[in-house]
């Protein structure tokens, strides 16, 4: 299945201000995910802008920015694509799979398997990203306050869409809404912020091998 995510994230520098924030919005679920991120022994699927993750064992992601694989020198994007598949991987998933396999210059395997993916690949953990998420619904967005362990707290706001139309325009509506909110803008990942904090000579392995290949 296929979805545009656009989506602002924050650091919440102010913690205390979140209930009466939040107090008048639809509280959806709480719940307690852990995304394993796969990723080569080098760290290629992260230094181009893949992350293809397992979410609680039971789904598949694989999201990216299309623009910033043609052109790497790009700024990050507050918008990818995003594809999910059902786990254990079925036979009827596997033309998509093996499609985007493809056009993310990766090997396309021969069964719905994802040993044999993460084989064929040469997959396997990279981080892990372990948080509980509550979210909540106001007209067409969704927040999420996330709880993540051995980071701290944060806020995404996102909106699901077919089409990039109107990116600006969602883009303000999303900053409006969060006026008054004591916030540090998020330009990156949280699997970024336990690289540099964990496993910091690895983090600068990618960054310095994304570096040389925008010169």
């Amino acid at each position: 299945m296929k979805h545009i995510e656009i989506e602002l994230r924050y650091h919440i520098l102010n913690t205390q201000q979140l209930v009466p924030f939040l107090a008048p919005f639809e509280k959806l679920r709480r719940k307690h995910d852990i995304d394993i991120y796969l990723d080569t022994p080098q760290g290629i699927l992260y230094q181009r802008g893949i992350f293809i993750r397992i979410r609680n064992g039971k789904k598949l992601d694989i999201k990216f920015n299309r623009a910033c694989l043609d052109n790497p020198a790009l700024a990050i994007q507050d918008h990818c694509e995003e594809y999910s598949f059902a786990l254990p991987l079925v036979s009827h998933d596997l033309p998509k799979i093996n499609d985007l396999l493809t056009s993310l210059n990766l090997k396309p395997i021969a069964m719905a398997d994802l040993a044999l993916l993460k084989s064929m690949n040469n997959l396997d953990t990279h981080y892990t990203v372990d948080k509980i998420r509550t979210s909540y619904k106001h007209n067409s967005f969704t927040l999420c306050v996330d709880e993540v362990a051995n980071l701290g707290t944060y806020l995404e706001i996102e909106l699901m869409a077919s089409t990039l139309d109107n990116l600006d325009s969602i883009k303000n509506q999303m900053q409006q809404l969060l006026l008054g909110l004591d916030l540090a803008p998020l330009k990156t990942g949280y699997g970024t912020l336990l690289l540099r904090k964990k496993d910091f000579a690895h983090y600068l392995l990618g960054r310095f091998i994304l570096e040389e290949d925008r010169v």
